[in-house]
């Protein structure tokens, strides 16, 4: 199978969809490394400028709209190689040339040839909607490059479970797999090679997870400690939740989360990890009653992710400007509800996975406005992440993410 067509079909995907399914990405299990790891690199990447490389596709085609959408993808897809990859022109051409409908392949021979007469000419830009990057750059100014640098390209991160951090690397390199620690957490790996580590009996056995560096750091910020009552509020698949569990074992981990789809995955992940919580619910926070209460509550919050656009580029197909505000009334609605549950004297942390102003500061000023509650820095005497007040923004030092601790008051 060509690598090429199988990126075109995750790209469909990606594009029909707004989201690529962990489904799409098993088709390249029959592929080499170095292969599997060129299409996920050319998928990123297309979808990562999609319509900044739509919009010069469409300036070398006589009728655009009448070009049917999988030429446009391998036109588009091919422009990225020849743009952004550097591929050599006569192989971007020729391979595409290849893999055309007959009908076709005239049409994308001439155009790529077209293209790559001026590639060096053409620059993408950010890869962001207008919209996103004026919001951003009014937000952030000079400092949007750490944001638009941190969502380049994302490396594979893990975290150490059943094993040492050290005899994961070790057991990677026997494998002829390069990985080194993380920076700040003791449990993390970072890995560039762009393989598919799932595959390795490591991963089934339970040594190691997936995990982002920032995300690892949640569980500092959480310091569970024994026989503490700590309700991880919206679960997911359980990453944090095993996190916890993992750091402290006597500790009471309640996990959450109203989706059963994602309850099913966490299941599997706190039994390939050997992490069992104390309590599994799917309730819904906002409509649900909670009849406990709770020395710690982790709202790690639905958000805008865009954090996460390095590793999930499909994300810019589908966010729109009212998601910031929507999100933003959500979440403060959330943690107003979450706080009945929280004993007083207990902890609340706040983290999402973006940058936005609306939801990181903003929701935490709100919240503080008409609650009985002290922010406190989530690093204090660990870290010196630029605590403002109301929580951390991570971005000048891995991916964005955003955590507030608050401590309930009598």
């Amino acid at each position: 199978m060509n690598s090429r067509v199988v990126a075109l079909e995750i790209l469909k995907e990606g594009i029909s969809n707004f989201f690529i399914s962990r489904t799409s990405w098993e088709k390249t299990v029959k592929f080499k490394d170095e292969d599997r790891a060129f299409i996920r690199k050319i998928v990123y990447g297309t979808l990562r400028y999609y319509f900044e490389l739509s919009k010069r596709v469409d300036t070398f085609l006589k009728n655009p709209k009448n070009t049917p959408p999988y030429i446009k993808n391998i036109l588009i897809m091919g422009a990225y190689e020849l743009i952004e990859m550097k591929t050599p022109s006569y192989a971007v051409v020729n391979e595409y040339t290849k893999i055309s409908p007959p009908k076709f392949k005239g049409l994308v021979n001439a155009i790529l040839r077209r293209i790559s007469e001026v590639a060096e000419e053409i620059d993408l830009g950010t890869g962001l909607p207008q919209w996103l990057y004026d919001r951003l750059k009014s937000q952030f100014g000079e400092d949007l490059e750490l944001f638009l640098k941190s969502i380049e390209s994302h490396e594979i991160s893990l975290r150490a479970v059943n094993k040492t951090r050290d005899k994961i690397i070790k057991d990677f390199a026997l494998n002829g797999i390069g990985t080194y620690p993380m920076k700040f957490s003791p449990w993390g790996i970072k890995c560039s090679d762009g393989v598919d580590l799932n595959t390795f009996k490591q991963f089934e056995n339970g040594d190691f997870t997936f995990q982002d560096e920032s995300s690892q750091l949640v569980g500092i910020v959480v310091n569970p400690q024994k026989g503490e009552r700590i309700l991880d509020a919206f679960g997911g698949v359980g990453t944090k939740t095993t996190h916890l569990i993992q750091m402290e074992p006597e500790s009471l981990i309640f996990y959450n989360d109203l989706s059963r789809s994602k309850t099913s995955i966490a299941m599997d992940n706190f039994k390939r990890l050997r992490k069992m919580p104390s309590k599994i619910m799917n309730l819904d926070i906002l409509n649900d009653e909670i009849d406990e209460k709770f020395d710690k509550i982790l709202v790690d919050a639905p958000c805008t992710a865009l954090g996460t656009i390095g590793k999930h580029p499909d994300l810019l197909l589908r966010i729109t400007e009212s998601d910031i505000e929507e999100n933003s009334e959500m979440q403060l609605r959330m943690i107003d509800k979450l706080w009945n549950n929280l004993s007083t004297g207990g902890t609340l942390i706040y983290s999402v996975c973006t940058v936005t102003k609306e939801e990181t500061d903003g929701v935490i000023e709100k919240f503080l406005s008409s609650h009985s509650g002290r922010c406190v820095d989530p690093f204090d005497e660990i870290f010196d992440f630029d605590f403002n007040g109301f929580g951390v923004q991570l971005l000048k030092w891995m991916e964005g993410f955003y955590i507030s601790k608050i401590i309930k008051e009598g």
